[in-house]
């Protein structure tokens, strides 16, 4: 699955990345024309006739990538001594040569799991897909952002940082000044009334998935234009970090001029308000005018997805700086925004383009397909956040025309359970689930080394957030990873103790150093049914196909009546998000930087269809603590507390967390050139973004 924007603080939380970066120079194309005038023969009685002829020399400079918009003539005056013969033939003039045009540039990008919906609200619902997130979500503007690489919180549409909260009455309000001229890929401009228009359709349909981490009914209010470029925003009380400044601040909006037909249609579907909310969810967009780099042209379904260049894509040309002692600053059409100390050193210098013409994202049924088509030359960039197996790795690592680079993963792969159903509404059942799993076997000897245990749902990479000190399960005493014996004899004894029995109980077998499976497994006397492990298939991902079969035969010795179903990603999807109809499952997350997912994955107002506690689980002390987190305004105090969130996580399970992997990322440096690939969870997780790696990357 995927999840909303990367968010991050721009002072106090520059510390949180691992960045380093190599600034990329800009250039510009000469073409210099040269009209050199007739020589003149002048018929006078002398043998040699001394004649003068003036040279002008006119250089125009182009500008690459974006229309000219104003010529720039030299003229330099050059004297030449021409001696001409009476009876010499003047020569020709030389004709000016005809510069040849650009190709256009096509970006082929490689992806192995299809697109599911081009529908902005259901995107950030139901169809949050990471795959959807990476061709659609930069289409979309959104007041404040994330800066390039640092992740400096910074204006995006807006002009400046938002107004500080005010309290008025009962309730809170903050003002945002947007930015003027900023325009829809049709040419209108984009307005306060957009992104109201787009809180209040949120508010009214009660849309699910990320829209209720950001547009939270019970915390925000309403939005309002005051005047064409004012938004007034009023809160039910005061905002934490992550309901403002994390959250709504930098919420992606639409043109209210294109869906408020639709939205109206959507309100008048008979029914209940899951009837309206399914019809905008399935609104069709055809046509829909957006404001990113690119704009949508087409989707095959299992084929392809297609984007053109927005030619009135507001940050083109736009150049920004970061400085190494924090400052940001930014050059567009309107100006030169800053913030922070902007003296000393450059660390980073980015410039947008697009510069590319049109974008194609490929899928493939498998990534061995698509190793083999950066191989072949017919993608330049493999994008995806699945890791690669050792094998593939190997085909591509060295190899000519090929260029990889690898970062610290801000996600994870998980084992959910559905909290709704028995056995796995039991705490002690899960927690022996986690016992069984041998995350340090799984990941160093069977997916060597391609992956690393985790056992929190914040990555080591966000180590501002990261708790290590959670409980691990399947560790001894001294911290050591149990042996297969010792995790048997321990599962037997917490489960027997929870009132569980077997027909033929687990027990190890000294001699033959192997388990002796149990079966028959009961609680209370009543047997316990068979369940599916659902998980995706080999040839999406070879890493969670082999931990669902390792996994389901560690269950089978002990007696759990289990069985995997590897299936593709989008079903799996469907069934545990949509139609939450499952046992247990197996997918990843990608995060953000501020954690509060750690709340929104297992708050209880989550546990609804389409929404991100899909396991449906339920404790009212954690949902007070994740409340209290999620309200928090003070950034260490928030700390404080995600740290605690992620204790009661790592005891209660939830998820079992298995691990993360590196981001390694495939491309051919012949053809691409980013504009840094030093960065958090790499380059594959800024997709997303309006001026993310569609603005910024450049091709030879």
């Amino acid at each position: 699955m995927g999840r909303k924007r990367s968010s991050f603080a721009f002072l106090a939380l520059g510390t949180l990345a691992v960045v380093a970066l190599v600034a990329m120079a800009c250039t510009r194309e000469v073409e210099v024309e040269k009209v050199v005038k007739e020589t003149v023969v002048v018929e006078k009685p002398v043998e040699k006739t001394i004649e003068k002829t003036v040279v002008v020399e006119k250089e125009k400079t182009v500008v690459v990538e974006k229309p000219v918009e104003k010529i720039v003539e030299k003229e330099k005056t050059v004297e030449k001594t021409v001696v001409v013969v009476q009876t010499a033939t003047p020569l020709p003039a030389t004709p000016t040569p005809t510069p040849k045009p650009k190709a256009a540039v096509n970006w082929k990008i490689g992806m192995p799991a299809d697109v599911t919906s081009t529908n902005f609200w259901n995107i950030l619902g139901p169809a949050s897909t990471a795959y959807n997130f990476y061709a659609f979500l930069n289409m979309y503007p959104a007041p404040m952002v994330l800066s390039d690489q640092r992740f400096d919180y910074v204006p995006l549409v807006a002009a400046d940082f938002p107004s500080d909260l005010k309290q008025e009455g009962d309730f809170w309000t903050t003002t945002v000044k947007f930015q003027k001229g900023i325009k829809w890929s049709d040419g209108t401009e984009v307005t306060a009334h957009d992104f109201v228009f787009t809180i209040q359709t949120a508010l009214e349909f009660q849309l699910t998935g990320n829209w209720t981490s950001n547009v939270d009914p019970e915390i925000v209010s309403k939005a309002e234009a005051t005047d064409d470029y004012t938004v007034k925003i009023t809160f039910k009380k005061k905002p934490g970090l992550a309901q403002w400044q994390f959250g709504l601040a930098q919420q992606l909006f639409a043109q209210k001029k294109y869906w408020e037909p639709k939205v109206a249609a959507a309100r008048a579907t008979a029914g209940t308000i899951e009837d309206k909310r399914k019809a905008l969810y399935t609104a069709d967009n055809a046509g829909e005018p957006t404001a990113g780099e690119m704009v949508f042209k087409k989707w095959e379904k299992g084929a392809f997805v297609q984007l053109e260049k927005n030619k009135n894509y507001f940050w083109s040309g736009s150049k920004v700086k970061e400085y190494a002692k924090g400052g940001y600053e930014e050059t567009t059409k309107a100006g030169t925004f800053k913030t922070g100390d902007t003296t000393g050193d450059v660390k980073l210098q980015v410039e947008r383009g697009p510069f590319a013409d049109s974008v194609t994202y490929n899928v493939y049924g498998s990534q061995d397909a698509a190793v083999l088509a950066v191989r072949g030359a017919d993608i330049e960039y493999f994008l995806s956040p699945l890791g690669l197996s050792a094998g593939l790795r190997s085909q591509v690592t060295g190899k000519p025309g090929i260029a990889t680079f690898q970062n610290p993963s801000n996600g994870f792969r998980y084992l959910g359970f559905n909290t709704r159903r028995a056995p796995m509404d039991d705490k002690a059942f899960r927690q022996a689930v986690a016992i069984l799993i041998d995350k340090v076997f799984l990941t160093r000897d069977i997916l060597q080394n391609t992956a690393e245990p985790i056992d929190t749902v914040v990555p080591v990479g966000n180590g501002f957030w990261h708790n290590p000190g959670v409980k691990k399960f399947g560790t001894t005493a001294d911290g050591k990873n149990m042996t297969r014996e010792q995790r048997i004899t321990e599962v037997v004894a917490l489960l027997k103790a929870n009132g569980y029995t077997w027909d033929k109980e687990p027990k190890w077998n000294a001699a033959d150093r192997r388990v002796e499976a149990g079966s028959g497994l009961k609680k209370a006397g009543v047997a316990v049914k068979e369940m599916e492990l659902l998980s995706p298939s080999a040839g999406y991902d070879p890493l969670r196909a082999t931990s669902a079969i390792w996994i389901e035969q560690w269950l089978k010795e002990a007696g759990i009546p289990i069985k995997a179903n590897l299936t593709g990603f989008n079903p799996i999807v469907d069934l545990v998000f949509t139609q939450q109809n499952f046992d247990m499952w197996i997918l990843g997350w990608g995060l953000t930087i501020y954690p509060d997912y750690v709340a929104d994955f297992f708050h209880s107002k989550q546990a609804i269809k389409e929404g991100q506690n899909a396991g449906g689980y339920n404790n009212p002390a954690f949902d007070k603590a994740a409340d209290e987190f999620l309200a928090e305004t003070d950034l260490n105090k928030a700390k404080e507390k995600a740290l605690k969130l992620q204790e009661t996580i790592a005891d209660e399970l939830p998820y079992v967390t298995l691990f993360a992997v590196p981001i390694l990322e495939v491309y051919r440096p012949d053809k691409v050139k980013f504009a840094y690939t030093d960065v958090l969870d790499g380059v594959q997780n800024y997709f997303q973004g309006i001026n993310g790696p569609l603005a910024t990357t450049k091709f030879e």
